[in-house]
């Protein structure tokens, strides 16, 4: 209980009042049904949307709210089969816990608060729907998430239709269309019934009066990941299965978000030969290695083997105050790149040339002073200058 201030009207003369203190629960709202009831309201501190609420039940339109459950009426069995709800305004609604699901019956007691969809009856009552108001909740969560790409839901994809899935939503029922079912066409579009994966709300459709919802998009967001652990691995052999092909090769998808091209050249003997007699198909399982990642969306594959970084070896190759040969390839203000095999260069220094003149094409005698082969980076002097 708690102390409330309220004023009361003594006669027919609205300006007749007088105030009092009185003990009443928490939560107490007082109304009234005379025509000055939006004063009255107002007086008391009875908040806009109770009497919103209040019209829209009297005016045979349903509206979500909360409400108290204080009592229940039982089978035989002593099973709950209806439960009264105080919705804390002049009226009490019942709701019909056959129509609930199990789970939330269970959980159900006398004086606990929950969210009711509530809606006139056909006999003057007022129908409350637990269920009801956890798909609005549930509605309003999905619509609040569209456009907005670091919000996914798991969802259920349960039928196929012309043009798309349904795929349920957290108890909603959502439309994906075909095309954003995955990042490239399906070529089983079966395969997806049953299954649950994740989807992010992208628009609403007045036509179809649903959410249209798309995996794609999903899908998208793990590009960026996907790509940095591809190059950190670069040199693991892959599995994916064929999209598509075109003359210049095969296309596969793989981790789950990527797409690459394994061209023609790259193709090993086997799948030139399936290829040449067109018996690639979509779905079939392929493997591979990434021969070189271009980009997001241009990722060269290739089935005779990963792609060899020379200066993975280098530190095993060159040692620290080895002689080796070498090949000056260009000349700075700087000094001197040296080439010791395609690919792996190093640069002497000008303070190291002294009055030594060098120029491009010369082939030298060099002494490794340092190599890093993480940084791609060798120092060097000269070995005939050495001492």
């Amino acid at each position: 209980m708690i102390e409330q201030e309220i004023t009361i009207q003594l006669s027919d003369d609205p300006f007749d009042t007088k105030t009092i203190k009185v003990q009443v629960p928490k939560g107490t709202k007082i109304l009234s049904t005379e025509p000055y009831v939006a004063d009255v309201l107002e007086m008391y501190g009875i908040s806009e949307s109770v009497e919103k609420q209040l019209h829209l039940c009297e005016d045979l339109q349903s509206y979500t709210t909360q409400g108290e459950i204080v009592g229940f009426s039982l089978d035989r069995e002593g099973n709950k089969i209806t439960a009264i709800v105080d919705l804390g305004t002049k009226y009490t609604a019942t709701c019909n816990l056959l129509k609930e699901p199990k789970h939330i019956v269970e959980q159900l007691e006398e004086g606990i608060v929950v969210d009711v969809k509530v809606k006139p009856g056909k006999n003057g009552n007022v129908i409350a729907s637990i269920s009801d108001a956890i798909d609005e909740v549930k509605m309003k969560e999905i619509m609040g998430a569209i456009g907005d790409k670091s919000i996914g839901f798991t969802g259920k994809v349960t039928e196929l239709l012309h043009g798309g899935y349904w795929v349920e939503v957290g108890g909603i029922q959502c439309f994906m269309p075909g095309s954003l079912a995955g990042l490239n066409k399906l070529y089983d579009f079966n395969s997806l019934i049953g299954k649950e994966i994740i989807v992010m709300p992208i628009s609403f459709s007045n036509e179809k009066e649903t959410i249209i919802v798309s995996h794609r998009e999903y899908l998208r967001t793990l590009i960026p990941s996907a790509i940095e652990s591809a190059r950190e691995n670069i040199k693991d052999h892959l599995t994916g299965f064929v999209t598509g092909t075109t003359k210049f090769g095969i296309f596969a998808e793989f981790n789950e978000c990527l797409t690459g091209l394994i061209p023609l050249s790259d193709v090993d003997e086997d799948t030139l030969t399936k290829f040449n007699n067109r018996e690639i198909k979509p779905g079939d399982d392929i493997s591979f290695w990434i021969k070189e990642i271009i980009s997001e969306r241009k990722i060269i594959l290739s089935q005779t083997g990963p792609k060899e970084n020379i200066w993975d070896d280098a530190n095993d190759k060159y040692k620290p105050m080895m002689i080796t040969p070498g090949k000056v390839t260009k000349v700075t203000k700087y000094g001197a790149f040296v080439e010791l095999e395609k690919g792996i260069s190093g640069l002497i220094h000008k303070s190291k040339l002294k009055e030594i003149e060098l120029t491009k094409g010369d082939v030298v005698n060099v002494k490794i002073q340092s190599i890093n082969a993480s940084d791609r980076k060798i120092t060097m002097n000269l070995a005939e200058v050495e001492g």
